[in-house]
């Protein structure tokens, strides 16, 4: 688990259907918020799945 993100950080996040590469936007405690570098989507994301790129 990360616990020296920033934001604009680019980060990889594991997901159960997928895994994206983004651009960290918001850290909070235990969620990251994370725009998709390919889709530019911005989504929530549990801090544990997340993994500094």
């Amino acid at each position: 688990m990360e616990d020296d993100l920033d934001v604009y950080d680019t980060v990889r996040v594991d997901l159960p259907d997928a895994t994206i590469y983004g651009t960290v936007r918001q850290v909070e405690d235990d969620r990251v918020q994370v725009r998709d570098t390919d889709s530019g989507r911005m989504l929530w994301v549990e801090l544990w799945r997340v993994i500094l790129y």
